[in-house]
């Protein structure tokens, strides 16, 4: 099966599993809204502020975790195996830089992205590792990740600390951090072919229950970048940090 088909299939298993009311029962569902702000990797860029809503739903068939929705094709008590749908959010807006050499490069956009997710499950964690394709043509290229976060419950606070990396294909850096011969000769950088590589992370999330209905948490993530976007004559720096806040209301 294609994986531009998949993106199809995934929903229309949600979708299917809601008429058949199995979507709806013994689920965990909150809905809610957040802010976010982060820094971007490239040269005298904007920094990017967002106001969005969010969703979260779970139950033993399906899930909306975040810009992702997937179904659930093996769910054990240890083990969860899933295909999944959702958006990636990374984009280059030329207008967003203030460097009037990048002012000068392509736009690159956000897309679309399907894939399949593992998830280890123990009292001493959750092991997971992912690979999902953009499905819109934009890099035609791979995302992978692999990480480990533990919940550390005290009262109404909970702290999920979280470690891993994330995998970009050569074809994926070199859509977002690549710059092509037409696009050196325009703006005058060098010309650059990014490959793969790899991007450690650290993470953190607390969340405190106000009540049994409303959370209201914070989360932070810091990405030490890989030597193939580093390089790039795009990128200013060697790490992006990114928080967000925001209030749930749990049903």
């Amino acid at each position: 099966m294609k994986l531009s088909r998949l993106l199809c299939a995934v929903f229309g298993c949600f979708f299917l599993l809601a008429l058949s009311g199995k979507i709806v029962t013994a689920a965990d569902f909150s809905v809610g809204i957040g802010g976010s702000v982060g820094s971007s990797p490239y040269k005298d860029y904007d920094t990017q502020w967002n106001v969005v809503p969010l969703v979260g739903f779970e139950n033993e068939y399906a899930y909306i975790r975040g810009y992702t929705a997937g179904v659930k094709i093996l769910n054990l008590d240890y083990l969860e195996l899933s295909a999944f749908g959702g958006y990636d959010g990374t984009r280059f807006n030329a207008g967003d830089s203030s460097n009037w050499r990048l002012r000068k490069l392509k736009n690159r956009y956000s897309s679309a992205e399907a894939g399949m997710e593992l998830r280890l499950l123990s009292p001493y964690g959750m092991l997971h590792a992912s690979a999902a394709r953009d499905i819109l043509g934009n890099s035609d290229g791979w995302k992978g990740a692999i990480g480990y976060r533990q919940s550390l419950e005290y009262g109404p606070v909970e702290f999920i600390p979280a470690v891993g990396g994330y995998w970009m294909s050569s074809r994926y850096n070199d859509y977002y951090y690549g710059v092509s011969c037409k696009e050196a000769h325009k703006s005058g950088l060098a010309a650059y072919d990014a490959g793969a590589g790899v991007s450690p992370y650290l993470g953190l999330t607390i969340s405190y229950s106000i009540t049994q209905k409303w959370d209201v948490f914070c989360s932070g993530e810091m990405v030490f970048l890989n030597k193939a976007v580093k390089d790039s004559p795009m990128v200013g720096g060697s790490q992006t940090q990114s928080v967000t806040t925001g209030v749930m209301y749990n049903f």
